[in-house]
């Protein structure tokens, strides 16, 4: 597992990130990852959709 730190150059940004944190009773760290994994899941469809492949799922 890596490490990685993030610096938010939008401070609005963590405390929207910390009140959900707060309010389902998760770590930030969760929902950065989640985050991250839904941007790179879409990222692939969009290529996948560009490249003519369909995938149902």
């Amino acid at each position: 597992m890596e490490i990685i730190t993030i610096q938010f150059s939008n401070s609005m940004l963590y405390d929207r990130l910390h009140t959900l944190s707060v309010e389902y009773s998760v770590s930030v760290d969760l929902l950065i990852n989640l985050a991250v994994k839904r941007l790179l899941d879409d990222v692939e469809v969009v290529r996948d959709l560009r490249s003519g492949e369909i995938r149902l799922e």
